[in-house]
């Protein structure tokens, strides 16, 4: 077992592919997307692939840096213009995001979340960071987090330190209190250590550390390794 640091009061956590696995909830609910705009942006869907979208997605985002933190207003921007584009009503762009994001919402905890967040919930102040889109009301793990951000709430995507000044400003807790928990060497380990806090390393699938990043504090595969 590996054991929280005494001084820890507070414990911020990364969401996707740390408490649930991201990539098939993404893809279920772009291909949901795209089945919704088949029948509302006919010549879109025939011009366009869930690839060749998410290529013209990063290009916007490379476009317009100011906005590439807020994940869905690029998607509404970019299928505005892509309706615009094949002379199909822009309008229906926010709704269509509307649409992406309730699928965006049915993820499923890996096993040993719940157990392990409602065991900590009992003696540390929780947080949830993320740089997705998932609101946790609307998920299985709604109730059990303090406070929850995202990179659209405070402007910047991981590894920019915002998220976790915001975590530090909402706890009143000092930096080297707190313990942020994810599954990136670089968006969760390094950036939470450079602003101070303390740092573990949550490696699901056993990958290998990247050579030019400072290991964190401590490694484990699964929530139900940590001990109080």
């Amino acid at each position: 077992m590996n054991k929280i640091p005494e001084t820890i009061n507070v414990i911020s956590f990364d969401l996707d592919d740390t408490l649930w696995p991201c990539m098939q909830t993404i893809m279920h609910a772009e291909e949901q997307l795209m089945q919704w705009l088949a029948s509302r942006a006919r010549q879109l869907t025939e011009a366009h692939t869930i690839h060749s979208l998410r290529e013209h997605r990063r290009e916007l985002a490379r476009q317009e840096p100011a906005i590439a933190h807020d994940l869905n207003l690029l998607r509404e921007i970019q299928l505005r213009q892509l309706l615009q584009e094949f002379d199909h009503d822009p309008g229906i762009a926010a709704e269509a995001v509307d649409y992406f994001q309730e699928f965006r919402n049915l993820v499923e905890p890996y096993p040993d979340v719940i157990p392990s967040l409602t065991r900590l919930k009992t003696d540390y102040t929780l947080v949830s960071v993320t740089n997705g889109t998932t609101e946790l009301d609307k998920t299985p793990l709604k109730g059990i987090f303090h406070h929850s951000l995202n990179a659209r709430q405070v402007g910047h995507a991981k590894p920019h330190p915002a998220i976790f000044e915001r975590v530090v400003e909402i706890t009143g807790s000092n930096p080297d209190q707190i313990l942020h928990i994810g599954d990136d060497p670089l968006r969760d380990v390094e950036s939470a250590r450079n602003f101070g806090l303390r740092t573990l390393w949550l490696n699901r699938h056993e990958m290998p550390w990247p050579d030019e990043i400072e290991r964190a504090e401590i490694e484990i595969t699964s929530l139900s390794e940590l001990q109080e």
